[in-house]
């Protein structure tokens, strides 16, 4: 089987009013899909995502200097591709960021021709370690009255999630303390409890923080300061009372091992499109796995679930509504939680059948 042609393509999706963490507001999402097909019919589709501008740069990156590389290869040498491609990027641009970014599409697809091959789902060539995963309910809420925050997270409950998570990061402290005391009170004292603070303070006002918040029993805290703070981390992990959630603004296995020597994370937040696809985030879980530590993937829950089905220390599946792709309608055949758990289906490859033709109205590139 040989790669004859590479497509890519550059769609942007509206997001609903009002949402917001404590560092952006999120209007739009831009998707970049590659799309490669192989001499034999099988096609293998991947994406990445921006909430930026930065969606024509990857894809300028992935038709000139990546998807070249591919052209004429076997896909079934996934592992031999992706580092062709690594070291094709040397010293043309950056080794990371929208490097890796950029890579994802192409990584994912070349899996998702793999699967389709072998007549199996992701999950199962990936080690199919379990049919299923918990899911917790997320939500970009940091601008919501506590009214609508209440009636997510209860949503969220009644429906059999996990967990639930919230973002914090409000001006005044005060605030955020306010709104975790109705959250703990409206889904009780003993469903999981997260939050994130999206890189919001210095290490000196997350101890503060942290340390008001303890009342609330908080599952895990997420992203408390900037995410390359790894010294940071360290502080924290052995300073603050919660356990610390990071990783979805590490972009190299480097930074993920340095976080795992130092004992700065106690949930890994790969996320497969920022690491650069399937193979790199398979990588990682492998060396978080010997430190013990669990994989809680941020978004992408498309492939997320696969990712933590097929690794023996994947844990945690983000489900958000409002950011992910299952609640677009661009998506023809959504799989989401049911009984609070992702189960990914049986479908060869990863399963993910976009609706193109819909997808035609918001092509930008």
């Amino acid at each position: 089987m040989r790669i004859e042609k590479i497509e890519t393509a550059l769609y942007r999706i509206q997001r609903q009013p009002g949402l917001s963490n404590s560092t952006q507001q999120i209007d739009a999402t831009s998707l970049l899909m590659a799309r490669v097909h192989t001499d034999e019919g099988i096609e293998g589709v991947g994406w990445t995502y921006s909430h930026g501008t930065s969606g024509r740069g990857m894809k300028e990156a992935i038709d000139t200097l990546l998807a070249p590389r591919l052209v004429g290869e076997d896909p079934e040498y996934i592992e031999r591709l992706y580092e062709r491609m690594w070291k094709s990027v040397f010293p043309n641009i950056t080794m990371s960021g929208l490097t890796t970014v950029a890579l994802a599409p192409l990584d994912i697809a070349l899996w998702d021709v793999a699967g389709k091959a072998a007549g199996k789902p992701l999950f199962r060539i990936l080690g199919g370690y379990r049919d299923s995963v918990p899911a917790y309910g997320s939500g970009l809420d940091l601008a919501y009255s506590t009214e609508d925050l209440l009636d997510q997270v209860t949503n969220f409950v009644d429906q059999d999630y996990w967990g639930v998570k919230i973002k914090i990061g409000r001006e005044r402290m005060g605030e955020d303390l306010d709104r975790l005391r109705a959250v703990r009170q409206a889904i009780g004292p003993y469903t999981p409890l997260m939050v994130d603070a999206n890189q919001r303070w210095s290490v000196g006002e997350a101890i503060t923080r942290a340390r008001a918040m303890e009342e609330f029993n908080l599952f895990w805290l997420e992203e408390p300061i900037l995410a390359e703070d790894h010294a940071g981390y360290e502080r924290l992990s052995g300073t603050v009372n919660a356990s610390l959630a990071t990783g979805e603004g590490e972009w190299m296995p480097e930074g993920f091992l340095d976080l795992f020597q130092r004992g700065a994370v106690q949930f890994v937040q790969a996320d497969v499109c920022r690491v650069g696809g399937v193979t790199p985030w398979m990588r990682i879980a492998r060396v978080a796995d010997a430190y013990h530590l669990p994989m809680a993937p941020h978004l992408v829950e498309e492939i997320s679930m696969h990712l933590c089905c097929g690794a023996a220390n994947g844990y945690l599946v983000e489900h958000l509504p409002t950011l992910n792709l299952n609640n677009t309608g661009y998506i023809l055949n959504p799989v989401l939680p049911e009984n609070g758990r992702f189960t990914p289906t049986e479908d060869p490859g990863h399963g993910v059948q976009f609706d193109l033709e819909a997808l035609e109205k918001v092509r930008i590139a």
